[in-house]
């Protein structure tokens, strides 16, 4: 058994937090997940021949305001062929966090705006009717909070794609793209605690104000998000039988 996170991010800290956070909600030892960063125009995803399941964590990216015209757009382009190529083969599962909607949605056909962009904190999750059938969300409360923050926001899906999750704030929270690819707004692998941590290696990009930073991680004590991180732990069980299963074929 093997899982790999990729991780389209630069700077030790925040990645082996990253890290860390999958660690912890997915179950997993180290020896049995691999994290690659992809931190390089030229970074390579790797070798996938004896890979169980594949995590794609955060990323600094937005579809609506690119970082840079070449670490980025390579990085991208590179994920979304091995995520359509991963669809049409069906080898392995895959789960991506955050970045990922906005980037799957903009390169398959969909739109990515900023209307309904979130500041960091809790944001109220509404599974569809489609979710209740769908293999990872099944059995899941129907409404729960999941944590994040994002800039762009996923306003029209792409054709191959079938809504999951939904919210009050944020109209497309989750989605399956095919039969084996899921993507989430929020993200699952963060509770209180670990967003606190993660948005420390950003208070001094001067994004807010010292008060609103207060007033932010304030926000993000005291919240159930047991449900959304359940997510990383189903994918795990999941990706595991469908490898058991394919091994007794």
């Amino acid at each position: 058994m093997k899982f790999v996170l990729l991780s389209p991010r630069r700077g030790k800290e925040v990645i082996a937090a990253e890290y860390d956070d999958f660690l912890t909600f997915s179950g997993l030892t180290e020896q049995q997940l691999e994290v690659r960063v992809l931190d390089q125009p030229d970074s390579s995803l790797g070798d996938f021949s004896d890979v169980t399941g594949v995590f794609i964590g955060g990323s600094p990216f937005t579809i609506t305001d690119p970082i840079d015209d070449e670490w980025q757009p390579a990085i991208s382009q590179r994920l979304v062929h091995f995520v359509k190529d991963a669809t049409v083969h069906r080898r392995f599962p895959i789960l991506s966090t955050c970045y990922g909607t906005g980037m799957f949605a903009h390169y398959m056909g969909g739109r990515v705006g900023q209307e309904h962009s979130e500041e960091p904190g809790p944001s109220v999750v509404q599974l569809t009717e489609a979710a209740e059938h769908d293999v990872l969300t099944r059995g899941l409360p129907r409404e729960f909070l999941g944590l994040g923050a994002h800039k762009d926001s996923v306003e029209q899906l792409p054709a191959n794609a079938t809504l999951l999750a939904t919210g009050p704030t944020c109209p497309v929270h989750m989605y399956r793209i095919g039969d084996n690819v899921w993507v989430t707004q929020f993200h699952p692998e963060l509770d209180g605690d670990r967003i606190t941590i993660r948005l420390g290696f950003y208070d001094r990009a001067g994004y807010y104000s010292e008060e609103k930073a207060k007033e932010i991680y304030a926000s993000l004590i005291g919240h159930d998000t047991s449900a959304a991180n359940s997510l990383i732990s189903r994918f795990v069980t999941y990706a595991v039988s469908l490898e058991n299963k394919n091994e007794c074929h």
